[in-house]
């Protein structure tokens, strides 16, 4: 309200009374100044305190910041913005709306997860998310039959012939074992690190059975574990089949994990990617080569050879189908249209002509590598943060 109101008042009333003023201060039917001056000092206070005063003024109240913002474990809800424009409250998102860019209600950070999938979407109170998943081979192939599994507790038969030096022949007898036999080294350690079995660190193993036992026991067991029968039977690692689960897609439709919507009016910005993979099968990265697994050989392909194995831990590999790098920082993407990415898997596929040449192999040559492929031990963890910047698309 402007100062200058209670003036203007006593200026009207002035200009009121003027004309009962301007005469001849003798005459007798005039009003003298003085009069004037104590019939305002009588009734001044009066006509203020009774008088509404209306004042016409601009008001801008701009309630940016009052945004109501929902979150839980999947979706984030962008509410609708209100502006306060002099006396009028106008929504956005209204049909008589200026700013239309800006009102849409979005599932902002909302993310869909691939069959099997785990995750969680997370905010704070500055609109970054956080998209956390946890998932394992058998989430994303549940119909896998991961049995038979090993035990250490199983028992076992086998053949074995050797010279007998009591008896001076050579004879062929059936011996029965245990499992832990394959578990001796490191079994009284409180070290779990010091607890390896036969399949994961063989080097040791022959001169403990030739110090439990004797050097034919020593040559039996050491035979009877590269047994596939035995292996099955003991080996708590085995991995059935004998290879990977899924090593390549080779034209078949793309495992996806995760998908992030970013709707028109935002800008998708990336701030970290931590992902891990791990994993008991081919350790060295060797290529699995469609069909050699099949394939008449005279040795066992890495992928599907025990000798390869052991634990693996690396990062998960992955395509995304559109825009920068998820590793790259300070670049945005989208904004102008509703817009999805997705991820899925990748198996680092190939193709050599080398073995495609050869009927022996029965393969084509199509290849995908072995840190890529599914196991069926592998776990996996994907977490990205990001964030989502409002933006004006120009038309």
């Amino acid at each position: 309200m402007r100062i200058i109101a209670p003036m203007m008042i006593l200026i009207m009333m002035t200009s009121t009374l003027a004309g009962c003023t301007g005469g001849d201060p003798d005459s007798d039917g005039g009003i003298d100044s003085d009069a004037v001056n104590e019939l305002i000092d009588q009734n001044l206070q009066d006509f203020i305190n009774n008088t509404t005063i209306t004042v016409n003024q601009e008001i801008h109240n701009h309630y940016y910041n009052n945004t109501s913002v929902t979150s839980n474990d999947y979706t984030i809800e962008y509410n609708n913005t209100t502006v306060n424009e002099g006396d009028s409250t106008v929504n956005e998102g209204d049909d008589n709306n200026l700013n239309e860019w800006s009102n849409t209600s979005y599932n902002l950070g909302g993310a869909e997860f691939g069959n099997g999938v785990n995750g969680t979407v997370n905010s704070g109170a500055n609109m970054m998310f956080v998209a956390h998943l946890e998932f394992t081979a058998m989430d994303l192939f549940p119909e896998y039959n991961a049995d038979p599994a090993g035990d250490r507790d199983n028992i076992f038969t086998y053949s074995w012939s050797y010279y007998d030096y009591l008896t001076n022949s050579n004879r062929t007898d059936v011996f029965t074992f245990s499992c832990s036999e394959f578990y001796i080294i490191g079994s009284q350690s409180n070290n779990s690190n010091d607890q390896v079995s036969f399949w994961e660190d063989s080097s040791n193993y022959w001169n403990a059975w030739n110090n439990e036992y004797n050097s034919t026991i020593a040559d039996l067991l050491y035979n009877a574990s590269n047994d596939i029968s035995i292996e099955v039977i003991c080996n708590e690692n085995y991995v059935p089949g004998g290879g990977p689960i899924k090593y390549g897609n080779f034209g078949e439709a793309p495992i996806n994990f995760f998908s992030i919507s970013i709707p028109q009016g935002y800008a998708i910005e990336y701030i970290q990617l931590d992902t891990s993979h791990e994993y008991y099968g081919e350790e060295q990265g060797y290529n699995c080569y469609r069909g050699l697994e099949y394939a008449n050989l005279s040795y066992i392909p890495e992928c599907w050879n025990v000798d390869y194995y052991g634990n693996v831990l690396t990062s998960l590999s992955y395509n995304f189908s559109q825009g920068p790098d998820p590793n790259l920082r300070n670049t945005y993407f989208g904004g102008w249209e509703n817009i999805t990415v997705d991820f899925d898997l990748d198996f680092a596929e190939g193709w050599n002509d080398y073995y495609a040449q050869f009927e022996s192999y029965d393969s084509d040559g199509a290849y995908g590598n072995s840190r890529t492929a599914v196991w069926p031990s592998s776990s996996y963890t994907f977490t990205l943060y990001y964030n989502f910047i409002p933006v004006i698309p120009v038309e």
